[in-house]
């Protein structure tokens, strides 16, 4: 098992990092409470670029104060083409609000290389990037277009421009989706801002997040990238979860599919 404390600056909403090539972006940073945003009639006007970043804030900043507790399990699954290397590893992640996180794997199958390479970086990025902020998306990160409305696993979102403002290989050069019901992150997808590698190329990260009991958390990321000498590297990480705890505005905690009480 694996236990981090992540320490003052641990934000409350789980990170996923895309192993050699890519701390994947977390979704929060450190937040006072706030109460979600109404959903706005199907008529609403687009918002202005500083109304959708403000927003964006507001609602990431009420998440991580109501986040309390979940149990995710993850599957990691990655080929590489040209020498059959696959590999598939699961992970069992329970985390409690403010600051206990931990990891257990619980199944590892195929490549060791992969797994040693590959799998274990990953838990080993989301340390290091959970103490920091410097792969969110923020405007400390990033300048932002407005480009207009869209659709994300069929619910409506603003869809954003991400100009990196720094060469990083933490940041992508890409798009973000905000939900129009509560400016909650949907989806993140794009390239690195800097080469991660000399072994990594044509590196392609697609993040994706539902809501679950008010909040978003990542159920899904594909990465493509070009391994040299090995050929085009694919990995899925798929996300299940039980147990997520949200704190509401009035102060009362509940889980999905049941109530709890503090």
């Amino acid at each position: 098992m694996l236990n981090v404390d992540m320490g003052p600056m641990r934000r409350a909403h789980y990170i996923t990092a895309c192993g050699i090539f890519l701390g994947l972006l977390s979704v929060s940073a450190k937040f006072f409470s706030l109460p979600p945003i109404a959903p706005p009639p199907s008529d609403e006007p687009h918002p202005t670029l500083t109304e959708a970043l403000s927003r964006m804030v507001a609602y990431r900043q009420w998440q991580d104060s109501a986040l309390r507790e979940y149990q995710a399990r993850r599957r990691f699954q990655a080929t590489t083409q040209r020498f059959g290397m696959d590999s598939i590893m699961e992970v069992q992640t329970l985390f409690r609000w403010p600051y206990s996180f931990q990891s257990t794997v619980i199944k590892q199958e195929g490549s060791s290389f992969v797994r040693e390479h590959v799998f274990e970086k990953i838990l080993a990025a989301e340390t290091e990037l959970a103490s920091s902020d410097q792969a969110d998306v923020i405007p400390k990160n990033y300048d932002f277009t407005f480009l207009g409305k869209d659709t994300c696993d069929d619910r409506p979102c603003w869809r954003l421009e991400l100009k990196p403002k720094r060469k990083d290989k933490y940041l992508l050069e890409g798009q973000v989706w905000l939900d129009v019901a509560d400016f909650g992150i949907a989806r993140v997808d794009g390239a690195p801002a800097k080469r991660v590698s000399f072994w990594a190329s044509n590196v392609h990260i697609d993040k994706r997040m539902r809501r679950t009991e008010g909040v978003w958390l990542t159920y899904k990321i594909d990465t493509t990238s070009d391994i040299r000498l090995a050929g085009n590297f694919k990995m899925q990480i798929e996300y299940s979860y039980d147990n997520v705890k949200v704190i509401s505005a009035a102060g009362n905690a509940h889980r999905a599919g049941g109530s709890l009480s503090e």
